[in-house]
């Protein structure tokens, strides 16, 4: 029953966006975009009459235990085991979603007698709450971070999480099992057990990453939510560690990573056999050749104190980029290089503009396109290096507006969803219009 209800509800996760409503307050850049919108789409959530959802509001007991039995497909019928609480009475919504998980074993009360359902849950809890109801087999405890103790009640908890990737560490690389847990953060830990347990592998982080093109290298990738771009000269994807103060991107701290990448255009047309070749003939590093998005590829490993690995990828147009990653050696740097390993997986060849009219002809055209109605889409896509960066919610009637970036015109566009309208360009990046 278990294996077939998550079929069905992997089923729903891949057909989820069709289905979605748009919240003001949740853009696609936001990093819990996709499972929101799953759960939406499953009716196991849904958001609140002003239009917004509120995923950074935290969750009580009392919703934390409806969206998880949802989720993981627990039938919630009628139970009187939440009398056995002074706080649950019948009239309650949550009252049988309390009784059925308290048959379950799923929950326990108080000593006081007391279920406490508006008190707001922590990882460790949301993570017991939702392992239990799913049925999952549970590994032995283990330390899978620096903060749980192999004696701490959550201890076999937080190692599933690590073992499957449903609830990551942060930023620091430490697990805060005592943090409280948003909507936001609820949907994805739903969906990636979901994920799980339909495709009996540990989550892929990458999954749902959003793609940036990298118009000064002829490339575009995934890049990690939270994570900066450069593309002025030097093309770079990186993650200050702002915990510790870090600043520049190329000095990355104990938690900090920088993926940098330049091109070397080939002008001598050397075959790729001819320029690999080269590379090994000037260094004594350890090297491998492979493929990486169709795209011969030579990898240098480094993993010294800062610089972890190199890559050398050639390009359909003859080009080559060079990928260098440089890294800390905190607690999160192991996750910082399996995203390095999976940003330069995902490259793809591009080239910068998808016509044959130059950047300032595209640029006009966009400026002549300005408050005409139904003309954004198409207009944007003259160019083909736009970054989302900020989303506002404006007045009724109307929908989000976005601000998107193209470094290769260095403007900002104003754009208004529900009009498909260019509704103002302005030089640089800044949503200060």
């Amino acid at each position: 029953m278990k294996r077939f209800f998550a079929s069905l509800l992997f089923a729903s996760l891949l057909a989820a966006p069709a289905a979605f409503a748009e919240f003001i307050d949740v853009s696609s850049t936001n990093p819990h975009y996709a499972s929101i919108t799953s759960l939406v789409s499953q009716t196991v959530l849904e958001g609140y009459s002003d239009g917004t959802f509120k995923p950074d509001q935290a969750v009580n007991r009392a919703e934390a235990l409806k969206i998880i039995l949802m989720g993981t497909g627990v039938t919630v019928g009628s139970s009187s085991a939440g009398l056995l609480f002074s706080d649950v009475p019948a009239s309650e919504w949550f009252y049988n979603h309390v009784g059925v998980a308290v048959t379950k074993g799923i929950v326990k009360g108080y000593d006081d007698g007391s279920f406490k359902p508006d008190q707001t849950v922590t990882r460790a809890e949301a993570m017991k709450m939702l392992t239990l109801a799913a049925g999952v087999t549970l590994p032995d405890a283990d330390t899978p971070f620096n903060d749980v103790a192999l004696d701490a009640w959550y201890a076999t908890y937080a190692t599933y999480s690590k073992t499957w990737n449903i609830e990551p560490p942060q930023t620091d690389g430490l697990w805060h099992a005592e943090d409280p847990v948003t909507r936001a953060d609820l949907s994805e830990m739903v969906v990636r057990l979901q994920t799980v347990q339909s495709s009996k592998i540990s989550f892929d982080e990458a999954a749902n990453w959003l793609r940036t093109e990298f118009s000064t290298v002829d490339v575009s990738m995934k890049v990690p939510f939270g994570w900066g771009v450069k593309q002025d000269g030097v093309g770079a994807a990186f993650l200050l560690d702002t915990d510790n103060g870090q600043v520049s991107m190329l000095s990355p701290y104990e938690n900090g990573g920088t993926l940098l990448m330049t091109r070397y255009s080939n002008p001598d047309k050397l075959a790729t056999t001819e320029l690999f070749n080269s590379i090994r003939a000037h260094s004594s590093l350890p090297n491998s050749e492979t493929t990486l998005g169709g795209y011969d590829t030579l990898i240098l490993e480094h993993n010294d104190a800062t610089t972890y690995r190199e890559w050398y990828v050639s390009l359909p147009n003859g080009a080559l980029v060079n990928f260098v990653a440089l890294r800390g050696q905190g607690a999160y740097s192991k996750y910082v290089e399996w995203f390095f390993n999976a940003m330069v997986a995902s490259i793809e060849y591009v080239s910068t503009t998808s016509t044959d009219m130059s950047i300032d002809e595209i640029v006009s055209e966009l400026r002549q396109s300005i408050e005409v109605d139904g003309m954004g889409n198409s207009m944007m896509a003259l160019l083909k290096d736009w970054e989302l960066f900020e989303t506002d919610s404006i007045g009724v009637g109307t929908g989000p507006v976005d601000y998107y970036y193209s470094p290769s015109a260095n403007i900002t566009i104003k754009y208004e969803r529900s009009f498909d309208v260019i509704l103002d360009i302005r030089d640089g990046k800044s949503s200060a219009f």
